[in-house]
């Protein structure tokens, strides 16, 4: 997806789909039972020997410990997300948004539910606001592989992270290590108010927020 040229009032954000798929399963031999309704009555049930009894339940008991031990390891996931998502929302407001971007306000921020990323909603303007997230898709190389040779577009920044670049003065990428940030702002204004931040203006604060981001 190649973002669209700067315009005065419209910035880029990257957007993510998840695709749930439901998988039905369904099972049973409607004929076989009729047939075994119509071999006449039960036969009596073969002896059990109690040793068998007793093995089948410990095979029970080693099973239940296994599946807690899975749900445990679920649990603990989501709150390690959660975690890293409340600290990318302490780097989104670490500078005031309200302030940075000109007269765009924005909500209160939104941890992303088991992903590390935040977002702060628009108040006063359309659009996705302003975002931080881990980039997991590395989106970091594509861009720049498809964007480092449109002069228009794309912008390396020094003395951010180890690499660092800002496409359509809305979008910044910034990689340390093995981490890739992607922090945005989109925003559509119709009319002229709210004001729309001027890009150097938009560049500083996604700075702020993405030198905060490194620093945690």
């Amino acid at each position: 997806m190649r973002p669209s040229p700067a315009a005065p009032r419209r910035f880029l954000a990257a957007t993510t789909a998840a695709l749930v798929v439901l998988l039905t399963a369904c099972g049973g031999d409607g004929d076989a039972d009729e047939a075994g309704a119509e071999e006449g009555p039960p036969v009596a049930a073969a002896a059990t020997d109690p040793a068998d009894e007793e093995e089948a339940d410990e095979e029970e008991a080693d099973e239940e410990p296994a599946g807690q031990e899975q749900t445990d390891e679920a649990a603990a996931g989501q709150a390690a997300g959660s975690a890293e998502a409340t600290r990318v929302c302490d780097a989104l407001t670490a500078v005031d948004p309200d302030t940075a971007f000109a007269d765009l306000t924005f909500g209160p921020p939104e941890p992303g539910d088991g992903v590390t990323s935040c977002r702060m909603s628009l108040t006063n303007a359309e659009g996705e606001g302003l975002a931080a997230a881990l980039d997991q898709n590395d989106l970091f190389s594509v861009y720049q592989e498809q964007y480092a040779e449109d002069e228009d577009l794309y912008r390396e920044l020094d003395g951010l992270g180890e690499e660092a670049f800002i496409i359509n003065d809305s979008q910044l990428h910034v990689r340390q290590g093995q981490e890739r940030w992607m922090v945005s702002l989109q925003a559509i204004v119709l009319g002229d108010d709210p004001a729309v931040p001027e890009a150097d203006a938009t560049e500083a604060g996604l700075t702020e927020i993405a030198r905060s981001l490194l620093g945690q």
